[in-house]
This record gives C-alpha cells, sequence and structure tokens, in this order.
C-alpha cells in the first residue's frame, strides 16, 4: 500500500417565464407565468460606463440597448455541441445604469442534465429565426454560429450608414454564452454580452483657417457581419482572446463589401468653425468586422478618406488603419474589431493632399501631409468614466483593496480618447510612504496613458492593530481637463477571504461572497472537498467511499464509474500531480502559486480536472462565472498572515467533537457540504473576546472569518471520511518540498488551536478561496 503522511511543519423580473422541458429543437416565446416550475434567474452582462458611451444613441442606454433577445440551447455533446432549444424572450428587465448594464429576468426550467451551453443572441431576433430556418434540431454549434448573419440593406437615401437617429435608432446586436452541467432549478446565469459593430469616432485638432474638416468617408466597408466572434470552424469553440494578436477576424462570404468608389462609401459631414479646432465626432460611425489591409491590394482595403479646405483650398487625404511605429517604413495594418473604438485625431495638417476622392484613394502606403494618430479602445472591461464633454477617461475601478502585509508591482488600466500628456501624483505622499509609482516616485508624467497605464509600486505596512481603522492612500492621475482619483485601501487580509468554503448549492460550486450571501451559504458550513489541485469537488459525507455517490460535481467529460473505489480508485481522480501531467513551480517559499502560471495562465485545465478550484467556479479568465469576482487559493504565506493579525487567538466554539458516524448516518442529506459541524475557529484582524456567538458563526462581522472543523477525505483509509467537528484542514496553493518530493501546505485547526503543516496531495480537504487581487 503507498504511504501516504502529513508533516508538522510548525505550531503556533420580474415575472416567470415558461419553459418546458429541453427535448428536440422547439421555438418558443416567452411571455406568461407557470407556477408549476421552478425558477433559474438569468442576467446578462454588458460593459458599459458610468455616463452614455455616445451622444448620438444616448436614450434608451444607447449602445448597451437590449430590445429583442434570444436564446439557443445546445446539449453537451463533443467535440461539437447540439442545438436543443430556441426560445424568444419578450419579458425583461434593463437596469439603466452602474458600472455595467444589465438585463434581467427569470425562466420556470424543468431539470434537464442535457444542457452544455447557452447561446446569448440579443437585437437580432430575425437573423436568429433565419439562421434556424436552415438549422434543424441537433444542428452543430458552429454551423449555427455561420448562418447567424446580420446584415444591413440601403436605406431611403441608397446608403449602408448605421441608423444612430433618435428616436427610432437601430440598437446594436450582441452575442454571449455559458457553459453549463446540466440545467438545474436556483441556478443564477451570468453571461456577458459582445457588441459586434466596431466604431469609429474622429476628431480635427488642427484650426479651421489651416485645415477644415467637413466630410469623412468610410471607404471598402463590410455591409454583413457574424453576430459571434471568432470561433473554431471544427467544433464552435470561441476562440480566447481573438484580439490580442492583431490577427484578422472572422468575416462572412458574401461579407457585402461594397466597392472603393465615391459613390459607395459612406459619408459622414463634420462641423467646425473657421478659425479653431473641430469637435469629436462621436458615436455615428458604425461598422462590420473588416480584415486588415494588404499592401498587394490597396484598393480594397477598408480606409478613410478625409475630405476638407487646406488653406481654403478642397483636397482629399487617405487615412488607414494601422499600429503606431517609430520607422514610417515599418508599417503594420490592423483591422476593425468588434466592441472596439478607434478614435481617429487630426493632430496637423503639413500640406496639400488630392483634388480627388479617387486620386487619395489610390495613395495607399504614400507618406500624407496630414498627420494623424488613431486610439484603439477595447470596450470590455472598462467600468468606471470621467468625461468632460469632448474626452473620457475610463478605468477598471476606482478602489483597490490590498492587506496590510503583502507587497506588489501592478499596472493599473487607464483608456482614454486624449492623446496628450498626462501626470500621477500620491496624494499626502509624506505620510503615505507605502504608496509609490514607477521607480519608487511620488509623482510621475508620460505621453499618452492609453499606451503604459500607471505603474504601482505597493509597500507592507503594519496593521493598525483593531483592524477598524484602515490605512488609506490616494493616486490623483490627470489627462489634460480630465482628472481621477484611485484609493488604495489596505484592510485586513479577513477582508479578503471569502465568507465560507466551497459548496455545491443549486448545481454550481459556489461560496459566500457577501454577508447577504452567508444567509443562504453560513460560514459554518463544512462544505465539499477537494483533493489538491483538483476540479472534482468530493461530497464530505458517506462512507465507504462511491465515486459514483460522493463525487459531486466533475467536468462533463469525466466519468466517476471508472475510478472505483478503494485506494487505487482514489488515485485515478484528477488532482495537481506528475500523473496528470502537472508540474511543480520552480519557485519556493511561503507565497508561491503554484497554479498562477499553470495552463496559459488560467490555473487550471477542465480537460484534465485540474487545477485551482477557485479560479476555475470564479469570474476570471475561462472561469465558470458560478461566483462573481476573481478568486483562488490563498498561499500558505496568507493563511499565515491570517493568523498573525488575528489579535486574540483564543476564541473558538464548539467542543471540537468527532461527529463523523452522526454524519454518516444521514450522508444522503449532507452530500453538498451543507452540514453544521458546529466546532471552529475565528481568526481575523477584527476579532474580539465577546465574538463567539451562534450569529456570528453564521455571518461573521468584517475583518473576520470563521472556519469550520470540517474534517477530511482520508486516502490510506481508501477516500473514507474522518475527523468532522475534530479537526479542520485547509489547503494553501503553495508546494512544501521534502526529500526531493513535493507535498503541499494546508491550515490545521482543532480544540487547542491553529497549526501550519503539509501533507500529501491526494488528501481531500475543504476550500477557502481569497480574492485574487
Amino acid at each position: 500500500m503507498m504511504e501516504r503522511f502529513i508533516i508538522w511543519k510548525r505550531f503556533s423580473l420580474v415575472r416567470v417565464l415558461l419553459l418546458a422541458g429541453l427535448l428536440g429543437c422547439v421555438h418558443d416565446k416567452l411571455d406568461g407565468p407557470d407556477q408549476l416550475g421552478k425558477v433559474i434567474d438569468i442576467e446578462l452582462v454588458i460593459p458599459g460606463f458610468e455616463v452614455p458611451l455616445t451622444r448620438s444613441i444616448e436614450g434608451d442606454n444607447g449602445e448597451a440597448a437590449v430590445r429583442e433577445l434570444d436564446l439557443l440551447f445546445f446539449d453537451q455533446s463533443t467535440p461539437s455541441a447540439k442545438l436543443l432549444r430556441h426560445l424568444n424572450v419578450i419579458d425583461f428587465r434593463q437596469e439603466s445604469s452602474g458600472a455595467d448594464y444589465k438585463v434581467k429576468f427569470s425562466l420556470n426550467l424543468a431539470k434537464d442534465d442535457q444542457v452544455g451551453l447557452i447561446v446569448v443572441v440579443v437585437n437580432a431576433a430575425g437573423a436568429v429565426r433565419h439562421a434556424l430556418e436552415s438549422n434543424p434540431a441537433d444542428a452543430e454549434k458552429q454551423d449555427i454560429l455561420k448562418a447567424l448573419t446580420f446584415n444591413t440593406f440601403k436605406d431611403e437615401n441608397d446608403s449602408y450608414k448605421w441608423n444612430v437617429r433618435v428616436p427610432g435608432y437601430t440598437p446594436l446586436p450582441m452575442y454571449g454564452e455559458v457553459v453549463m452541467e446540466g440545467l438545474v432549478p436556483g441556478y443564477i446565469v451570468s453571461v456577458s454580452l459582445t457588441r459586434m459593430l466596431a466604431r469609429v469616432d474622429v476628431e480635427n485638432k488642427v484650426s479651421g483657417e489651416i485645415f477644415k474638416l467637413e466630410e469623412i468617408y468610410l471607404v471598402n466597408y463590410n455591409t454583413s457581419g457574424y453576430i459571434a466572434p471568432k470561433w473554431n470552424e471544427a467544433d464552435g469553440v470561441l476562440v480566447p482572446n481573438p484580439y490580442a494578436t492583431n490577427e484578422n477576424p472572422m468575416i462572412p462570404v458574401p461579407s457585402g463589401k461594397q466597392p472603393g468608389v465615391e459613390e459607395a462609401a459612406m459619408k459622414y459631414e463634420y462641423k467646425q468653425a473657421i478659425n479653431a479646432p473641430g469637435a469629436l465626432m462621436a458615436g455615428e460611425i458604425y461598422t462590420y468586422e473588416a480584415v486588415k489591409n494588404v499592401k498587394d491590394d490597396p484598393g480594397n482595403g477598408v480606409c478613410l478618406i478625409i475630405k476638407g479646405k487646406y488653406m481654403g483650398e478642397d483636397y482629399y487625404y487617405r487615412v488607414d488603419f494601422t499600429l503606431e511605429s517609430e520607422l514610417p517604413l515599418d508599417i503594420a495594418y490592423m483591422p476593425l474589431y468588434r466592441n472596439h473604438k478607434y478614435v481617429v485625431t487630426v493632430t496637423d495638417a503639413e500640406g496639400i493632399g488630392y483634388r480627388t476622392f479617387e486620386e487619395a484613394l489610390r495613395s495607399f502606403g504614400v507618406l500624407s501631409n496630414l498627420k494623424t494618430s488613431i486610439l484603439v479602445v477595447n470596450l470590455e472591461g472598462i467600468n468606471h468614466i470621467v468625461y468632460d464633454g469632448q474626452f473620457f477617461m475610463g478605468v477598471e475601478s476606482r478602489t483597490l483593496d490590498l492587506p496590510y502585509g503583502v507587497s506588489r508591482q501592478l499596472t493599473y488600466r487607464v483608456s482614454s480618447d486624449y492623446h496628450g500628456a498626462w501626470e500621477a501624483k500620491v496624494l499626502h505622499s509624506e505620510t503615505n510612504t507605502w504608496l509609490r509609482l514607477a521607480g519608487g516616485q511620488s509623482v510621475t508624467k508620460g505621453a499618452d496613458i492609453n499606451g503604459s497605464g500607471l505603474e504601482l509600486v505597493i509597500s507592507s505596512v503594519f496593521s493598525p492593530g483593531s483592524g477598524r481603522d484602515y490605512v488609506t492612500g490616494q493616486i490623483e492621475f490627470t489627462a489634460g481637463r480630465l482628472r481621477d482619483t484611485l484609493t488604495v485601501r489596505r484592510v485586513p487580509i479577513a477582508e479578503m477571504f471569502a465568507r465560507s468554503n466551497v459548496v455545491l448549492n443549486s448545481g454550481v460550486l459556489a461560496f459566500a461572497v457577501t454577508a447577504e450571501d452567508n444567509r443562504d451559504i453560513p460560514a459554518w458550513s463544512q462544505g465539499v472537498f477537494f483533493k489538491w489541485g483538483s476540479l472534482i469537488a468530493l461530497a464530505s459525507a458517506g462512507n465507504p467511499y462511491d465515486p459514483e455517490v460522493q463525487a459531486v460535481y466533475y467536468p462533463p467529460h469525466l466519468n466517476p464509474s471508472d475510478w472505483k473505489g478503494g485506494l487505487i480508485g482514489w488515485d485515478k481522480i484528477p488532482y495537481a500531480h506528475s500523473n496528470f501531467n502537472f508540474s511543480m513551480p520552480s519557485g519556493t517559499g511561503e507565497d508561491v502559486d503554484a497554479f498562477a502560471g499553470y495552463s496559459g495562465n488560467t490555473g487550471f485545465n477542465e480537460n484534465v480536472g485540474v487545477g485551482d478550484i477557485c479560479r476555475y467556479i470564479s469570474s476570471g479568465p475561462g472561469g465558470k462565472g458560478w461566483v462573481e469576482g476573481e478568486w483562488r487559493l490563498p498561499t500558505n504565506a496568507e493563511l499565515e498572515l491570517l493568523y498573525e493579525e488575528t489579535g486574540i487567538k483564543t476564541v473558538s466554539m464548539g467542543g471540537f467533537v468527532n461527529m463523523t458516524a452522526e454524519l454518516n448516518r444521514d450522508a444522503g442529506n449532507y452530500l453538498h457540504g451543507n452540514f453544521d459541524p458546529e466546532s471552529g475557529w475565528f481568526l481575523g484582524a477584527n476579532v474580539t473576546g465577546s465574538m463567539a456567538t451562534p450569529a456570528n458563526r453564521t455571518t461573521p462581522p468584517s475583518g473576520t472569518v470563521f472556519l469550520p472543523s470540517a474534517g477530511q477525505r482520508y486516502p490510506d483509509g481508501n477516500g473514507d471520511v474522518v475527523h468532522v467537528g475534530a479537526y479542520g484542514y485547509y489547503w494553501a496553493s503553495t508546494p512544501y518540498s521534502v526529500n526531493g518530493g513535493y507535498i503541499a501546505d494546508y491550515l490545521f485547526i482543532y480544540k487547542s488551536g491553529v497549526d501550519f503543516n503539509a501533507a500529501d496531495r491526494s488528501y481531500a480537504f475543504p476550500v477557502r478561496c481569497i480574492k485574487d487581487y
């Protein structure tokens, strides 16, 4: 029998809508209540701003408006998912403000284990109907995505321009999808949407007496596009990060591309006074995705032709969409991407252009006398904005929480359509010595804040003791007339931890994030168990171990019936081990996160069933999104800091009595981690001597956590549950080397206190996640 061991390292809608069973491809409209079903709540998130994105269609949520809503349900077939059902939802509610625009509605859904994916299509009901006419039940996802195209037709003015007239503008089509492991009543499903069009804004900063901009032409544009972003044509799986490498988007054939002649170009008028620079023309030019230009075919590349008066004479100039380069001959062209904004700024006019539109179009690659810059803004991930009536500056967040006892160097993302000089300074830098900018400076300057972002250098500070008096620093950054402030708040590390262990809740793995969440998932919840670096959730009740009963969650392609019982079967459960192609990182120390760089930096590999379970179920890159925000396993240093910040280290509850036998007598009711072990410890900077109450054990006060004595599953015991109520074990993401082999760190609680130990990775412990700050 393999020897397993533990090392003791150290002591110390609105309405309810009807959906019948999802069998076969059926098309329904949902507009009435049904009292027999069970509710699933669906939330659609449209990345947005605190002010309208455009001036021309700012009414009714502007670019975030949702008028039509279609859902496509696909099964779990591999390699290609197959269509089960189409639903047209006509009763929903849209929020109109906040960091993100949200659309919320509820469905009465029958439980359906077949569902593996929900696709959401917004503002394109006609396109959905057309796509489904040629794709019957069981159609594969890639075929439906290929048929899901949106087309623009000529208007009464013989133009293909996107309709931005208010009222009556055409809302932008959007696409989103979410992976499911079956439909289970009680689900809360969150889907992020992406707009399918690109937007081009134009501004002339040259005074009209030198160059007066009058007309803008969009040339060689497409009149059709795919509603979905780029996907793998073999199986329909969306391509991750399709905009990161300047690759071409997917374009339908035919694309409806218009010829490069003046009569076919989309023409826009630009208003400018004779003695002043022009204003930003925003939210008028929308277009479908387009491939980047090629030098061998300049006449067919998408571009702008700008007409204006240079020193009183009419001239045309060509503007191509290019990446910035220090060498004029080293020009790289870029595509037009969906959900991106291209801000074209005329910065100088140094000479004449061309007398005709055709001559300007043929000037591809010729150095122009009209100097321009192009700011490209990916509209995903920008949640807050300031606006001066002309320029915007958007940031991911205005508040950054960081524990007292950690140091970090990080880059704070800022996006703006202002290209000029910017400055950032630490306010009250003489007292906030822990907060600095690049190079350890309290003030830094630069040109075009989009290019670099804001580099922060944050040093560790001592906790003020009680944890209630936060240490706060601020950085003020300005760009032109734009001004905003980032608040960096030093908090007890207990505030960064989840408020419960991971449980199986309404069919998905989840944990409490807020005090309100503790009503549904109390802090005392035992939680389900995980091997170190495993994505398989094991029931925390039930002996003898049987994977077909106790593997309560696993990625859909895995089959617990193949694992069997006993120690041999136990070792077949995937976890972070070389048997499952997992390699330990080269770094050492208490702050090592073994999963940070794993599997393309996502931290998990669903196909193998290995990785950081916290990253897997949260909203980080590639995550399931079952828990809002980005979370991960804590390092051993963070678990130790949680203990060290606890001023009173004697506050526990319960008698630490072994309740395993009692639990297993009713194991069927506690497979999902909802058992109350009755005993546990309070940790965190705000722990007080009077804290040990039933109410605080359910919902701990801010700055504290409650860790229940949840027990474990023990491999040398063939996977049986042991020690429930007597001991608690909590994995860290930090490996621990001994005798040339690796085990993993964990926090241990028992009646006498808290210790830090290491164990073989094949033990199954509960998990307490931490925010990925």
